[in-house]
This record gives structure tokens, C-alpha cells and sequence, in this order.
């Protein structure tokens, strides 16, 4: 048990909960994860769906079959092999209805298929359905990604799931590495979603593979004001220092990315901006569909992820996709902010210069 004040940080495996979906240790299969804290289980063992098909004769036969066909893939611009991609983008209200909804669909897989990585948030289904079209979609189209998604959490009847998807032929998940913070104090609407990955890499004498962990996050927007009593700000700090320290006791990963929705600017990250090194790749650089507020981030203690290159950018989806106003709401009311990253692990920086980038 780890504790930080008020704030219990428990990790750790339950009995399994049955899930709708195909099992997650075959190429392009997903892996529908989490019953309270639970790692990615192992769908082989249970009686399960074999396929997505068999996915979308369920959803059919409750009246609920998307009419979602393959996109085309841009696979006219190879990913350099020595630098990955990673995203986080909340789908607003990704649920049923959403992904039944063909153009829709089209979109957000064209999206996230430019990525390596990408933390979603805002998914609404408990059966993860939702993801399972996106990466079986992604899958049709020539890509071979895989998924693990969270129970749904949050205090009242209103839930929402975190979701990991990943391109798994150039990344892996750390077995048994994904949970929930358990939050007994309730400090927090929606406790992170936690994963462990590591880069699939072309081997290299004396080079290991860059090997992360991901903190997904979405706090509630009526609790991260600075002058309120609760700030989910000044739970997220604690969240990360201990996070990171678990990690790195128990797989040895150093390299720990908070990422989500976090309903605040940079400007107002309050105690989890303060930790030493800590930096959001975004800035002051809009993130929400409209073009006006930030509220979306990648944040890392840049002193121990010297692996990140410099490189980010937040997808303008209605501007590139030449979207309506209307259509691109239909996507989300929040932009994908994706950041760039070396595939090989790169040394922490020494103590002089740990303390310049600092000041």
C-alpha cells in the first residue's frame, strides 16, 4: 500500500470480469481490460467472442451495427524507426451512438492512426464497444493496433472509461501493468487509468528500448479551480510522485507521462506543475475544437524523459480533414496533442545540468 495524503494509491489484480470482446494476444485482436483495479487480462482463458465479427454480430443482432466501412490509411509517410508518436485526444461522448455513426468513425480512426499511442478519454460504453469498432476499424484498413480500456469510473451515475490504443508492431504493454489509482478519500471524480509500455525497436548494440508509463487522466472540470477548497490539481502531483516511484520499483521505468484532459491551462496546473522539471509539451497553444482554451496536455519531469525530442503538435482535425464546424464537433469538442519521443532509452540528465533546467 502506498499512501500519500488522503490519497491511497493501490494496485493489483481481481477476478476477472466478463467483457464483450476478442482476446488480446493475437495481431489485430483488442484487448477490452480492467474490472476495478485489475491488469490487462487474458481474454484466451475466457469464453469470449474469437473474432471482431463476432463483436459486430452482437452489436447487429441488438439492433445497434455501425455501417462503417475501411479508410484509407496515409501510408505515404513512413514513421522514422528511431521516434515514436504519442497522443492523448478526448473523444467527446465516444458511446454507442458515436460509434455507430460511419463518417464519424472514419475520422476519429484516421486520427488516431497517425499515432503510435493514444490515451483516450470520455469513452461510455461498459462493454468498451466503442474502442473495439475504432481498432477493429483501423485493423480493416490495413493498421494492426490493440487496446486496453477501464471499468467505468466516476462518483455517480454518470461514468466514463479510459482507453490505451497502441500500434503494436512498434509498441508493446508491459504485462500486467494496467490499473486504476483507488482513491479512498475521494479526491478525485475520476481516478487516473495507469499502463506500463515499451518500444518494439530495431536491435542496436548497447541501446534499450524506450519503455513509459502512461498516467491517463480527465478531472472534473468543477474541481480544478485555483481558489477552490478541492483542487484535483493538488491531487495529481501526489498521484504522479507516487506513480512514479511504484513504477520504478517494481519494473524499473523512470520515464512516467501525465496525460489527458485536465481542464486548465499551463498557467494553472497549480501543485502538479510546481514538481522540479515538469513541463506540458502544449503551452499556451489552444486544445480545445474552437480554437480558444487549453485544456488538454503531455506533461513529464523533462530532467528524467530526456527522450522527448522538442516535437509536438495539436491536430486542427477540422482544418486538415476540411471538416464543417458542425463536423468536427461531431468529432469532439477537443483536439488529439500528440508529442514526439525517442524509441531508445536516453540517459537522465546529470545533477548540474538537472538543476539548470530547473531555475
Amino acid at each position: 500500500m502506498l499512501l500519500l495524503r488522503g490519497l491511497r494509491l493501490l494496485v493489483g489484480q481481481v477476478s476477472p470480469v466478463r467483457f464483450i470482446g476478442p482476446s488480446a494476444t493475437f495481431v489485430g485482436l483488442v484487448a477490452l481490460a480492467f474490472a476495478a483495479f485489475t491488469g490487462k487480462l487474458d481474454f484466451s482463458k475466457l469464453d469470449l467472442p474469437k473474432s471482431m465479427e463476432d463483436v459486430a454480430a452482437l452489436t447487429s443482432a441488438a439492433g445497434n451495427a455501425p455501417a462503417v466501412q475501411p479508410v484509407g490509411l496515409d501510408r505515404n509517410a513512413p514513421r522514422a524507426s528511431d521516434r515514436i508518436r504519442i497522443a492523448t485526444f478526448n473523444i467527446q461522448r465516444f458511446g454507442e451512438k458515436k460509434s455507430g455513426d460511419a463518417e464519424v468513425m472514419r475520422n476519429i480512426a484516421l486520427i488516431v492512426a497517425n499515432f503510435d499511442f493514444v490515451a483516450i478519454q470520455e469513452v461510455q460504453s461498459p462493454q468498451a464497444m466503442p474502442i473495439a469498432r475504432l481498432v477493429d476499424l483501423i485493423n480493416r484498413s490495413g493498421g494492426r493496433y490493440d487496446a486496453s480500456v477501464s471499468e467505468p469510473i466516476g462518483r455517480t451515475s454518470y461514468r466514463e472509461q479510459y482507453a490505451f490504443v497502441w500500434d503494436a508492431t512498434r509498441i508493446r504493454m508491459v504485462p500486467d501493468s494496467a490499473y486504476v489509482v483507488r482513491d479512498d478519500s475521494d479526491r478525485m471524480h475520476r481516478p487516473p487509468m495507469v499502463g506500463s509500455f515499451e518500444t518494439r525497436i530495431v536491435p542496436v548494440p548497447g541501446r534499450q528500448p524506450f519503455r513509459f508509463t502512461v498516467i491517463n487522466a480527465h478531472t472534473d472540470p468543477g474541481e480544478v479551480s485555483p481558489r477552490g477548497e478541492s483542487n484535483e490539481m493538488n491531487v495529481l502531483d501526489d498521484v504522479f510522485i507516487r506513480v512514479r516511484e511504484y513504477e520504478y520499483q517494481t519494473r524499473g521505468i523512470m520515464n512516467v507521462l501525465l496525460v489527458g484532459d485536465l481542464n486548465v491551462s499551463t498557467a494553472n496546473l497549480g501543485e502538479l506543475g510546481q514538481i522540479p522539471g515538469m513541463i506540458s509539451v502544449v503551452g499556451t497553444t489552444p486544445t480545445n475544437t474552437a480554437g480558444t482554451k487549453t485544456y488538454d496536455h503531455i506533461l513529464m519531469d523533462r530532467t528524467i524523459t530526456t527522450g522527448y525530442t522538442g516535437v509536438f503538435g495539436v491536430i486542427d482535425f477540422q482544418r486538415d480533414y476540411g471538416l464543417t464546424a458542425e463536423q468536427a464537433l461531431r468529432v469532439s469538442d477537443h483536439r488529439p496533442v500528440w508529442a514526439e519521443f525517442s524509441a531508445y532509452e536516453m540517459p537522465p540528465m546529470s545533477a548540474a545540468n538537472r538543476g539548470a533546467a530547473v531555475r
